[in-house]
């Protein structure tokens, strides 16, 4: 339903409720009950509306108008809307409250009440989130613009004072996507471009194992080479922008013999095939190693991390109560939770009674174990007894930006200090960039499961009045070094008299475990679903 049309039934059932009241008042009081129907629509929840100018800065289509809602100073756009008056290509899954919206080259998946967007296969957490209102899938104008940025081959540009979104493309722009496709005798490259291009523009070379592909007046976005995905006898790949040149360059895995290039018709496509001297096609791949890749990434073995334990007690709340007990008691649960549900997955410990474990022998214990999910248990604190609620951390190099984020990596670092003198030394010298770039492959399978534990307890959670903090991104040493997706759950506040009188009880403690359990099942489900 339309908002106009819904203004319009609330106007209707605001007057046939009084209608009596209508028919015999007083000339006075008529217009003052007409006078009462906006307050009846605010108290309805009915949300202002305002239009906004959408423009195309290159294409021929006439600037089009688009009603948007306002809430709380942010104007929220309706995806199919602005594709039906723009012409870009959109998908929706009612369902799962689900859009991709397809503007040029560009793809993004939004899902609504999650701040996290897929862009052309890169995840990006921005800190405004997509709602389902009226069955359609509305986006914070503020997140298009950021999403489509300096690095994106479309740019959009929202000007406030004049109600104006732009959409562009961005400058000097000719080279918009790489794909790389295995073959039966190679790999083929294609470089999808926007100008045209002649052969006599395309020069390949090898240089060192890297073979290049060298594209003059060639002109590529800065995030190009972030987007391509290696594959087939290419490791890696790079973009290198020079004068009046782009190099688009690819780490080879073994020799070729020979290449070409060829031009589609509609020159909108550069293709380069390398040849090598051994049959690579699907149909001839050994269906017993298919088989045991596909067995590597099936959700088999669980890692269950009770954080602290002996001589740490971890943070100390009201009453006495220990984080080192609550996080075990968790543990434990969700263990049998897990084994009760899935016989077959193998359940490993970090610890399984009150005994102290270095961090670094929890992610090595994980390792020797072949885990494929690594969850480590805390609890948090803060000297503000006001602070409450849970949140889900993945590991990343970056500090985060929020302080208290800070200051629940510190006190988790702290556990150190518990540690003999021989493994403190250990964590000298060693730099937590590099020793986090190591795990660069599971990021994003960490930030997912992340996502679907933290959901899965804002709403287990939410009947006993435990609040969802979202998810963040941490540098805990704990989680360095597991060759594995892994996670870091706080949750809730030791510090906080309610919240620590809360997870002291056995009953709580089993509903956090219930709901960390619905996480990692959706988890299980989604990836195993994609191999």
């Amino acid at each position: 339903m339309c908002i106009h049309t819904r203004a319009i039934n609330l106007s209707y059932t605001f007057y046939t409720t009084n209608r009596k009241l209508f028919m015999n008042a007083r000339p006075i009081h008529f217009f003052l009950t007409i006078a009462l129907i906006p307050i009846a629509l605010m108290v309805s929840g009915f949300q202002p509306v305002r239009y906004i100018t959408v423009r195309h800065a290159e294409a021929a289509f006439s600037d089009q108008q688009i009603a948007v809602t306002e809430e709380a100073g942010r104007l929220y756009i309706p995806l199919d809307i602005f594709s039906e008056k723009t012409g870009y290509g959109i998908y929706t899954n009612e369902q799962k409250q689900k859009c991709v919206l397809y503007i040029e080259d560009e793809k993004a998946t939004f899902t609504a009440d999650n701040p996290f967007v897929i862009l052309n296969e890169r995840v990006w957490q921005l800190p405004w989130q997509p709602r389902w209102r009226e069955g359609t899938m509305q986006v914070p104008v503020a997140l298009l613009e950021s999403l489509f940025g300096e690095n994106n081959t479309v740019r959009l540009r929202f000007d406030r004072e004049k109600n104006l979104l732009t959409v562009s493309k961005a400058e000097n722009v000719n080279i918009t996507d790489v794909a790389i496709t295995p073959k039966e005798n190679g790999t083929v490259i294609s470089v999808r471009v926007t100008d045209e291009f002649e052969k006599r523009d395309i020069s390949t070379k090898i240089t060192n194992g890297w073979f290049h592909i060298e594209i003059h007046g060639g002109k590529a976005v800065e995030s190009l080479a972030e987007r391509i995905t290696p594959r087939g006898i290419i490791s890696k790949v790079e973009v290198i922008p020079l004068e009046g040149v782009v190099s688009l360059a690819f780490r080879l895995k073994k020799r070729i013999i020979d290449r070409d290039i060829t031009l589609d018709p509609d020159k909108r496509y550069i293709y380069v095939s390398l040849r090598t001297n051994e049959k690579v096609a699907v149909e001839t791949r050994n269906e017993a190693a298919l088989e045991k890749q596909k067995r590597e990434w099936l959700i088999d073995t669980i890692v269950i991390d009770p954080g602290h334990g002996g001589k740490d007690p971890g943070a100390i709340g009201k009453g006495g109560v220990r984080e080192k007990d609550i996080v075990l008691g968790v543990g434990l649960k969700l263990g049998a939770i897990i084994k009760r549900n899935f016989p077959d997955i193998k359940v490993v410990y970090t610890r399984d009674r009150d005994v102290f474990i270095p961090l670094r022998k929890r992610t090595q214990l994980a390792n020797e174990n072949r885990g494929k999910i690594f969850i480590s248990l805390h609890c948090n604190s803060n000297p503000n007894h006001k602070a409450r609620g849970f949140e889900t951390y993945f590991l990343g190099a970056d500090q985060d930006k929020n302080e208290q984020a800070r200051n629940t990596v510190l006190k988790e670092n702290a556990s150190i200090q518990f540690e003999d003198a021989s493994e403190r030394e250990r964590y000298k010298g060693v730099n937590f960039i590099l020793a986090t770039m190591a795990q660069s492959a599971f990021i994003r399978q960490s930030q997912y499961l992340a996502t679907t534990v933290q959901s899965s307890m804002a709403q287990g959670m939410k009947p006993i009045g435990l609040h969802s903090r979202g998810v963040k991104q941490g540098r805990f040493w704990v989680m360095v070094g597991a060759t594995m997706p892994n996670i870091l759950i706080e949750m809730g506040f030791v510090s906080n008299p309610y919240e620590a009188g809360m997870l002291k009880k056995s009953a709580t403690q089993m509903k956090i475990a219930q709901s960390i359990f619905e996480g990692i099942k959706k988890y299980k489900k989604d990836i195993e679903a994609a191999i």
